[in-house]
Formats: structure tokens, sequence, C-alpha cells
């Protein structure tokens, strides 16, 4: 997965040392024999996008008509880890994801759309058959609610002193998402469906029992799948229905550091701040036979390399936010923004995500 699902991000922190902290994700384990169950929705909303010069544009500005798109993801993660010893723990993440475009074209004094003559020329331009694109429209319901990719997990705390501590974990991320057509300008996919597998290595530093500082590295493995797209350039929206194939797709493989640092402001409460990179390599595109190629390039009537899909996939991009944590008894809660400030290299969402995490363990026997 990436950045679409999201899932992505960096999240809040603990209080004090000898407190169970929690980060990007959390260093520690359930006890052994311990269930702990943890309920995380993530919503991302943008409406601009970097281009590959880091620059800001309206999401569709390479179309001949303005479209006003807003699109939102929701994940809304239901998390469960066991303690198999007090340092080892494995776990299950399964996400539940709502997709919704609103496109429009602008609108008049009334609130309803009022295409020009432009915006009526793309909306039969889509429909052509030369081209044989969904119309600009917002997202129907039966289109919004998928599975996401689940994620299983085996963590271990490597280290634990009074002030530090480390932890090391294997993700593997399975092909249960649903991926966005090649027939909608602005769909939206839940997940990459193909597997990835992902380590991450999770420091802890505690200064003056209040300033808590936390680190997350991580390192994946994108496994190859298949893709329908269109072949020609990332940046050409209006390409034709003839170019549609069914692609080998090896996706790029990302590493992401994540820091935390967070401020005690009293026993079970503290806040502070985020930063997050995030860089990938380009995916890889290539016809699954011969035949492909040559069935798109009779439709085309000249050749074209599948290749040309992999300008603008090699991304980077840095996000800040905010975060403030609370630590009861038995149960935890977190809230975070994070808000996406630069990025170069394709089209990358200029996001905003807000966060919520609610986390509790029991003993199940």
């Amino acid at each position: 997965m990436r950045p679409t699902y999201f899932v992505l991000a960096l999240m809040i922190t603990g209080l004090a040392p000898g407190v169970s902290a929690q980060a990007v994700p959390r260093t520690d384990t359930p006890h052994a024999g311990a269930l702990r169950f943890t309920f995380e929705p993530v919503i991302t909303t943008w409406e601009r996008e970097f281009t590959d010069n880091g620059h800001e544009q309206r999401i569709g500005a390479a179309l001949p008509a303005k479209v006003l798109v807003h699109e939102e993801r929701r994940v809304t993660s239901f998390a469960f880890e066991y303690g198999i010893t007090n340092r080892i723990a494995v776990g299950v993440s399964i996400p539940l994801v709502r997709v919704n475009t609103r496109a429009t074209y602008p609108l008049d004094s009334t609130g309803a759309p009022a295409p020009d003559s432009a915006a009526r020329a793309l909306d039969s331009l889509l429909q052509d058959t030369t081209y044989a694109f969904d119309p600009i429209a917002n997202t129907e319901r039966r289109l919004r609610y998928f599975a996401g990719d689940v994620e299983v997990q085996a963590k271990y705390r490597l280290l634990e002193t009074h002030s530090f501590a480390l932890s090391g974990a294997l993700v593997v991320r399975l092909p249960t998402g649903h991926q966005d057509s090649p027939s909608n300008l602005f769909d939206l996919p839940t997940g990459d469906h193909q597997t990835d597998i992902e380590l991450q290595a999770a420091p802890e530093l505690t200064l003056f029992d209040r300033l808590w500082l936390n680190g997350m590295v991580r390192l994946a493995r994108q496994q190859p799948g298949t893709r329908a797209r269109r072949v020609g350039p990332q940046s050409t929206l209006l390409l034709p229905h003839a170019a549609l194939a069914t692609l080998n797709w090896d996706p790029g493989d990302y590493a992401a550091i994540d820091v935390a640092p967070m401020l005690r402001l009293a026993k079970h409460f503290g806040v502070g701040f985020t930063v997050g990179y995030w860089t990938q390599q380009r995916d890889r595109y290539s016809y699954r036979s011969a035949q492909d190629s040559i069935d798109v390039a009779t439709h085309l009537g000249a050749p074209v390399a599948a290749s040309v899909l992999d300008a603008g996939t090699g991304i980077r991009r840095t996000r800040l936010g905010f975060a403030m944590t609370y630590l009861g008894s038995d149960v935890e809660g977190s809230f975070s923004i994070e808000q996406t400030v630069s990025a170069a290299g394709g089209l990358v969402p200029v996001a905003t995500v807000f966060r919520i995490v609610m986390r509790t363990s029991r003993w199940p026997f």
C-alpha cells in the first residue's frame, strides 16, 4: 500500500517512564496471555495535488474544463494483538474503508452545476466510445465501501530500560483491498491488492521524566502483482479506451521515517508534534505477454511501451502534525492532525489526515 491509504502515518505517544507509551506504532507488547484491542479511524481529505516539481495544483487541472474535486478516504481499522510472552506478540489489523469522491463543475448562484461550453464538451468527450470514461459525478453509494489490505504482524520488544526501549516488527500486508478503476478519472482505491512485506524498528527515549522522543523506521518490499491501466503518460488523464490493458505491475519499494516528540503536561496527558518523511522508488510496468503489446498497438495504431507508466511513480513527501494523548488505568485515547507540506516526483495529494486511536487490553482466559 502506498500513499493511498493510505495508511501512512504518525501517531501519538506516551507520558512517562514506566507508563505504556504509544507511537507509530507503539513499542510495547501486550503481557503474556493478554489481548490488546485497538480501534483506529483515520480520515484523509484533499482537493489539490503536488506536481512532479513540487508545485500545487487542483485535482484534474490537466483537463480541458474546470472540475471541482474533493477526495476523501476513511479507514476504520480494528486491530488485535496477543501476547505470546511479555516481549513477543502477534496481531492482525482489519481495515474497513469508505472512499468518496465529490466531483462537479463550477456551481451557479443557486448551488447547482453550471457547466460552460468547455464542460459540456468534456462531458461529451468522456462518454464518447473513443474514451468511454465514467461521467463527472460523485461516487455512487454502492461503490463507497470495501475492505482494505489486511495486515498480520509479529513484534518483538528487543530492549527495555528505565529511559530507553526498542522494538522490531515484521508486517505482511495482504492483497485484500480494492484497486481503483481505470475508467473513472477520480476513483480511489481501498488498497493495492498485492502483497507487501514491511520491517519496522521503533526506538523510544525518555528525558527528564517529561520529554518523550519516539521514532519509527519502516522499510518495505512490495511484491509484484497486476493492474489494469490505460497505457500512456501518467500526466495525461484523457487516454483512449483502446489503450486499456491488464499489466504486470511491480510497485516501488518504500522507506519511511517518523519522529514524534511529546511533552507530559499532566499525569495522564501529553501533547507534541509529528514529522514524517516517505520515499518510494518507481513502479515498473510491463505487458503480461507479447500478444497484449500487439493488441494495444493494433488498437492505437502504433506501439506503446508499458514502461511509459513508470514516470511519475517515484515520489517523496513530508508531513507535519500535532498530537495529544490520554492514558487511563485500562484505556488509552489519542488524537492527531497531520498535513502534507511538500512532495515531489509525481502527483501526491496535498492531504490532511485526522486520526483517532482508542486502545484497551483484556485477559481473554
